[in-house]
């Protein structure tokens, strides 16, 4: 219940950002072409929404089992193998989450350091959607790490 919670509250942010984004754009479009004079900040802002909908919409991208497979190869497979090919997958998806974790942080602790040229903004901003996207990524594939687990023990047949 918590889990699911917390994932209308990214998806709810995730739609927030994709408006805010298409907003600024729009203004920046609007600036160049019509008032001829370009708004300096919009392209920053642009920059960390990206970044932040591509980190966060993988997570949801796990959570909702969307990402790409090679359903035409394990298919074919029998019962068995499939389950542990479902499970290995499923520890991929933790070990990047958690490589995203600790990659991430060090750009996190790098990024006190930078700013951003026109805002001024510190670059943590930025960089901590990849520790953010990371922990949810983890988040996302417990509940299918567990299933999983409790596929892989159950019978050979099923």
């Amino acid at each position: 219940m918590l889990l699911r919670a917390l994932s209308h509250v990214v998806e709810g942010l995730l739609l927030v950002m994709m408006v805010v984004l298409c907003a600024d754009v729009f203004l920046g479009v609007f600036s160049r072409y019509v008032i001829g004079r370009t708004f300096t900040w919009y392209d920053e802002i642009a920059r960390l929404l990206f970044v932040w909908i591509v980190f966060l919409g993988a997570a949801v991208g796990v959570r909702r089992g969307v990402h790409f497979r090679l359903h035409l190869l394990v298919d074919r497979f029998p019962p068995a193998v499939r389950r542990a090919v479902h499970l290995l997958g499923v520890l991929v998806l933790v070990g990047f989450g958690l490589l995203l974790i600790q990659q991430g942080w060090k750009l996190v602790e790098l990024g006190q350091f930078q700013r951003t040229p026109v805002m001024g903004l510190s670059k943590r901003y930025v960089y901590a959607s990849v520790p953010t996207g990371g922990l949810l990524i983890i988040l996302y594939s417990l509940p299918q790490l567990w299933r999983a687990l409790r596929d892989a023990s159950g019978p050979a047949s099923a």
